[in-house]
C-alpha cells in the first residue's frame, strides 16, 4: 500500500513504514506494545481490588487508575461484575497483542489479521463501556460520580475512553487496505452457476 494512496504526510512516512523485515508499520508495534502493558496494569488494578484501591497496599502503584475510579464508581467498585469481566477480556487482547508482535518478527502471513482482531475487540469492547455510561435508562443508577465536575469528568473518564476507541480504530483503518489486497492477478475467479 502506496502512502501517496493513504494520504499520509511524509514527516509520519517512517513512522508509518515497516522497518526491515518486518510488516506492521512500526507505530502500530508500538502500540501493540503499549497496550498490553496498559493492559496488563489494568487487569492487575482491577482483579487486586481493594488493594489497588485507595488506600489499599497497592495505591501507589495505581495512582492513575484510582484518578480515573474517582469519576467511574464503577471502575473502583471491588466486586463490580462489568469490570472484572473487562479484565478477563482483556487477558485475550493481551495474549494476542504479543502474538501479533511475535508473528511481525517472524514474517508470519497471519500478522495483518491477528493485529486486526486485537484492535477490533479494544474497540468494541471500549465502545460497549462507554456505551453503559451514556444516558443510562431511567431506573438504573448512573456510575458517573455524581460529584465530579464536567471538566474532571471530561479529563479522566471521556478523554482516556476515547483514546482506547479512536486509537485502535486508526489501526483499523491503517490495517484494513492491507487485508483487502491480492496480489497482482490473484483475484480469485468468479464462476457463474447460473
Amino acid at each position: 500500500m502506496t502512502h501517496q494512496r493513504l494520504g499520509i504526510p511524509s514527516i509520519f512516512r517512517n513512522w508509518d513504514t515497516p522497518k526491515n523485515g518486518l510488516q506492521l508499520p512500526v507505530w502500530i508495534e508500538i502500540w501493540l506494545g503499549i497496550s498490553a502493558i496498559l493492559c496488563t496494569l489494568d487487569v492487575g488494578y482491577t482483579m487486586l481490588r481493594p488493594l489497588t484501591n485507595r488506600g489499599g497496599a497497592l495505591e501507589c502503584v495505581y495512582e492513575l487508575w484510582n484518578w480515573y475510579a474517582d469519576i467511574d464508581l464503577r471502575y473502583g467498585t471491588p466486586n463490580d461484575l462489568v469490570t472484572m469481566a473487562t479484565g478477563r477480556v482483556m487477558i485475550i487482547e493481551i495474549v494476542m497483542n504479543i502474538v501479533a508482535m511475535v508473528l511481525n518478527r517472524t514474517g508470519s502471513k497471519h500478522t495483518f489479521i491477528c493485529a486486526f482482531t486485537t484492535n477490533a475487540f479494544v474497540f468494541w469492547k471500549t465502545v460497549l463501556y462507554m456505551a453503559l455510561y451514556i444516558n443510562p435508562a431511567p431506573g438504573n443508577i448512573s456510575y458517573i460520580n455524581p460529584t465530579a465536575s464536567l471538566f474532571d469528568q471530561i479529563v479522566y473518564f471521556w478523554i482516556p475512553d476515547l483514546f482506547w476507541v479512536l486509537v485502535p480504530l486508526v489501526v483499523l483503518i491503517r490495517l484494513w487496505p492491507e487485508l483487502t489486497v491480492y496480489p497482482q492477478g490473484q483475484l480469485p475467479v468468479r464462476t457463474d452457476e447460473h
